[in-house]
């Protein structure tokens, strides 16, 4: 095997290390990532409280926290963990809405953000995927 071979599947082999870790939402946060099929994501938000029924502070329902960035799955919210912790739980309780229109079959969605920090949802399922791969597996919309 030559030296170039070598290196370059070295370097293959480290990006493949590091990639779940870029992958990853900021230290201390939950990421929720959305996908829509047509690419419009203009006064869609995402409604955040913890359990029982807290909002989180400057979250209402007629404001809604707007996406925090774009990647390339769609946009995506960051919020601080802490802010959902309730003793040593922590249910991330969400829906994505523009105004009264709901994702999801329009329920209230939650996920266990001491097992997750990240999900991924795509508009019209009511699924929460764990990996981007998973969420865009079977869906016409692939990116």
């Amino acid at each position: 095997m030559s030296l170039r071979t070598s290196l370059l599947k070295a370097i293959a082999v480290i990006a493949l290390l590091i990639t779940p870790a870029l992958a990853a939402p900021p230290a201390g946060m939950i990421e929720i990532n959305y996908h829509r099929c047509d690419g419009k994501y203009e006064r869609w938000g995402v409604h955040l409280w913890k359990s029982p029924n807290m909002p989180l502070p400057d979250i209402e329902w007629p404001n809604p926290m707007k996406p925090t960035g774009t990647n390339d799955f769609g946009v995506f919210w960051h919020a601080d963990q802490e802010e959902f912790k309730t003793g040593s739980k922590m249910q991330v309780n969400y829906i994505i809405h523009k105004g009264d229109i709901k994702e999801q079959g329009a329920k209230d969605m939650a996920f266990d953000g001491n097992g997750h920090k990240a999900i991924w949802v795509v508009n019209n399922d009511r699924a929460i995927y764990f990996a981007k791969e998973e969420a865009l597996k079977d869906h016409v919309c692939k990116k």
